[in-house]
């Protein structure tokens, strides 16, 4: 039986006897709990204003079933023995739900069969059994999944009667956008609920596209939404929201009670209503920095309001120039599309409002986040202090949103399943374009589509990619069955090697990157631990960083373990960090990598060591450690933001030839490859060096997952080699020893404008920002060692090579007659075969004194 072992044990035999024994406490039946009665049927009639809304009966339904298996074929089968218990007992179909949910352990091949009637079920099996696509089975693998993020709509997803069929069917649904409504009623003209659910072509229609009434609105539903998915057990571990949609994921976060958030809402949308005429808003098809020239040279007029995709940003500002920049983009064979909104939000026609609005912020009462919040203006996790400042709110309706950012911030964080709670599916093609197959999107609503099976079909997605649900809550009453039992597939008769667990199945925690597997806090203690393993076979671009002759990792890479792990500890900054010992690649080998991060010290920084070890060391114990240095401390550099110039190149820049460049560093013993080749302009201004790098495009999708990807970083460094190497003998190979003061403002960067400047010999300090000009990068003081090839070399000797270097015992020869003497003061040397001289004694002038 798989019926979950509350307390129990087994015994096996072994060959010819296998005996198994389980002991455990029967399954408690749930006591009942009914659905209560709904009111009389009034479907299709529209309430008369500031009236409640008529509740209907729910839509008959009998699902969802939930099934899962180890493998697809274990679920076909799973589906046809399904299939035949039903036919031949009379067992409620809410009971086989409940029993399915509630009884049976969620493995990683999953579907749910949904329907109205209990034969849509039953045809609904077959059609799993015999592996026929219908829409009413949903299957899906958890195998891999991570965390569940939840992602809530902005402004323009609204459409009138959102809600209303899941508010008629729903007692759970209903309850919720009555309390967020009547929060809000208290500071709008109109009752909300009124406006969401009024009749086509009304007054209070018309209102709903209003950004005063939209605001809210859509704040409503998404957070009833939320609610309702979460009486279904499916809560998320991390949230984002998209302009009024970051206001609805902070409240959830418990950022802002109800009442607050109400206030906040309504202003917000009022306020940004009121704000100047002539605005206007458009969705263009690029890159945000292929737009930077453009919107510099337009001088305020139009400014970045978003940046949702790869090739998908929208830009405010004034109506004319925004539908002039609409055209040109349109004349390039580009989407461009001007938006149906009635002013330029994220943009200076906002700066009208920003005082009185952060005014009304300061008097609310704001909270450090629940669960974590990943915030829309930085892109990044936003810290409590971020979120308790009543300025943060007021520059969010300001400036751009950062979806994009947003995203891959959150698949970092280990998110693989993104719920949508809005009105329409608008975030969840923009996060499918960011990330791809890796993510599984699932819209709660859609628009044209009866919303409860909408509702039922998209948890039910979410479930069968690895999201938690609790699934019994739809059959409320349901009692066990005795369901089939699990269909072993009896297709292999010897012991086979068990499948790697991910790290949580371990009792770790995932570190989230690509150089690191697991993060392990240590009990009892403060002290942090992370682990990796890579080489070049799994990271083939490590290999196209030769120094020397020998494939070494890069320092960047030893910096990026270091930023990680700061980010682990809650840290933004790396103090220092010294490099000890080269950290030779071999071909086929990987190495294995542990970070060990101490505990704070009283000024708050953290000590930190990397150290490693190739995979077939011959002695496991044998570590070495390659960095090490301190975690956290204040900076002291000045602000990256305005460390580069804006006006790029700089004026006074002389431009360099980089022909060859990658030829003239070779021959000083650096051979990149083509993943390291990333230098694509130099220029030069007294002391200062100027650069543009660039990832190449087959380690963009990489990028995303690294805080700041070692070959691009290894490129902002070849301006350096570059400087150290002129005028100086050879030397050695000059490489990265000491980093201090590093801090990494952004994440994900594929491109990057850099400014070295000189502090002394062998000492720089280096800033990076975006083609954007937004910081990436600022780094204090980096000092550079020479090596020679043949320390190298040595390095790269494997320690189990079967040529090394050893002592052999020799025998020592027979005693022999020899005549041995000492030399006196002032004689003359003795006759003798070996002769002991004293120097501070010697004064004799005998010629054989002196040979060598």
């Amino acid at each position: 039986a798989d019926r979950p072992r509350r307390a129990g044990v087994s015994s096996f035999g072994i060959s010819g006897t296998n005996a198994h024994v389980i002991v455990e406490e029967p399954t408690p039946e749930p006591s009942p709990v009914r659905t209560p009665a709904p009111e009389a049927d009034t479907v299709g009639e529209e309430p008369a204003p500031g009236t409640a809304t008529p509740r209907r009966a729910p839509a008959a339904s009998v699902g969802p079933w939930l099934l899962s298996a180890h493998s697809p074929e274990a679920l076909a089968a799973q589906a046809a023995r399904l299939r035949a218990f039903a036919d031949a007992s009379d067992v409620a179909s809410a009971d086989v739900g409940w029993s399915l949910a509630a009884t049976r352990t969620a493995l990683s091949e999953r579907a749910v069969v949904t329907g109205a009637t209990p034969e849509d079920l039953l045809t609904a099996l077959d059609a799993l059994a015999a592996g026929d696509p219908t829409p009413s089975v949903v299957t899906g693998s958890a195998a891999g999944a991570g965390r569940t993020a939840f992602l809530f709509t902005g402004q323009g997803a609204q459409r009138l009667g959102m809600g209303r069929e899941l508010y008629a069917a729903s007692e759970v649904f209903a309850a919720a956008l009555d309390e967020v409504c009547a929060a809000l009623d208290a500071h709008l003209e109109h009752p909300l609920r009124d406006v969401v659910f009024a009749a086509e072509d009304s007054h209070l229609a018309e209102l709903l596209h209003r950004t005063a009434y939209t605001q809210p609105a859509l704040f409503a539903v998404g957070t009833a939404l939320s609610r309702l998915a979460e009486h279904h057990g499916l809560v998320p571990d991390l949230l984002a929201g998209h302009s009024i949609g970051e206001v609805t994921a902070a409240h959830l976060a418990g950022v802002l009670t109800l009442p607050d958030a109400a206030r906040l809402v309504a202003a917000r949308g009022r306020l940004m209503q009121s704000a100047r005429d002539g605005g206007a808003m458009a969705a263009i098809e690029a890159e945000e920095s292929e737009l930077a020239a453009e919107l510099a040279a337009l001088d305020g007029r139009v400014a970045l309001a978003a940046v949702n995709g790869p090739a998908a940003v929208v830009v405010s500002g004034d109506g004319d120039a925004v539908r002039e920049l609409a055209d040109r983009w349109r004349e390039k064979g580009r989407r461009a599309r001007v938006l149906q909104v009635s002013h330029a939000f994220h943009s200076p026609h906002m700066d009208d409002v920003l005082d009185e609005f952060r005014s009304v912020v300061g008097e609310l009462t704001i909270h450090a986040p629940r669960i974590p919040l990943v915030s829309t203006v930085t892109g990044d996790l936003a810290t409590a202090e971020e979120l308790t400042l009543p300025g943060y709110w007021a520059e969010q309706i300001r400036r751009p949103v950062r979806f994009l950012d947003a995203v891959r911030t959150l698949a970092r964080q280990g998110a693989t399943v993104f719920v949508e709670a809005g009105p329409d599916p608008v975030l969840s093609a923009l996060t499918r374009s960011a990330l791809g197959d890796t993510a599984t999107a699932v819209p709660l609503l859609r628009a044209g589509h009866p919303e409860p099976e909408t509702f039922t079909g998209a948890l039910s997605r979410a479930w069968a990619h690895g999201a938690p649900l609790d699934g019994a809550s739809f059959h409320p009453g349901g009692r066990p069955a005795d369901l089939p039992t699990y269909p072993f597939q009896r297709s292999r008769f010897w012991l086979a090697p068990e499948a790697p667990a991910n790290a949580r199945a371990q009792g770790l925690d995932p570190a989230g990157h690509p150089l690191l597997h697991t993060v392990v806090d240590l009990a009892g203690r403060e002290d942090l631990l992370l682990t990796g393993r890579f080489s070049t076979d799994s990271h083939p671009w490590l290999a196209d960083h030769a120094i020397g002759g020998t494939v070494l990792a890069p320092a960047t890479a030893f910096l990026e373990l270091a930023l990680a792990a700061a980010g682990h500890a809650g840290l933004d900054r790396v103090g220092e960090l010294t490099l000890q010992a080269p950290l030779v690649l071999t071909e086929h080998t990987p190495v294995r990598v542990q970070v060990a991060v101490g505990a704070p010290e009283p000024s708050g920084e953290r000590p930190f060591t990397v150290h490693a070890r190739p995979e077939n060391a011959a002695d496991p114990a044998q570590w070495t450690r390659h960095a090490s240095g301190v975690l956290g401390g204040a900076p002291a550099a000045p602000d990256a933001e305005t460390a580069v110039p804006a006006a790029w190149p700089p004026a006074d820049a002389t431009a360099e030839p980089l022909d060859a460049v990658y030829d003239r560093l070779s021959d000083l013993g650096y051979a990149y490859g083509p993943a390291f080749q990333g230098l694509t302009a130099l220029w030069r201004a007294g002391d200062d060096v100027y650069a543009e790098v660039a990832l190449p495009e087959d380690q963009h999708a990489a990028a995303g997952r690294f805080g700041l990807h070692p070959a691009l970083f290894d490129a902002l460094l070849h301006p350096v080699v570059l400087h150290a190497a002129e005028g100086r003998e050879a030397d050695g190979i000059r490489l990265p020893f000491a980093w201090t003061g590093t801090r990494l403002h952004a994440t994900g960067a594929t491109a990057l404008r850099v400014r070295v400047t000189a502090t002394g010999a062998d000492g720089y300090a280096l800033t990076a920002v975006d083609p954007a000009g937004r910081p990436v990068l600022s780094l204090e003081a980096l000092s550079l060692r020479p090596i020679t090839a043949d320390r190298l070399a040595s390095a790269a000797r494997r320690p189990d090579t079967p040529y090394d270097v050893v002592w052999t015992p020799i025998a020592a020869p027979p005693p022999a007659d020899v005549r041995i003497a000492e030399a006196t003061d002032g004689g003359e040397l003795p006759q003798a075969d070996i002769v002991l001289v004293r120097p501070d004694r010697l004064t004799t002038t005998d010629p054989r004194a002196t040979t060598d």
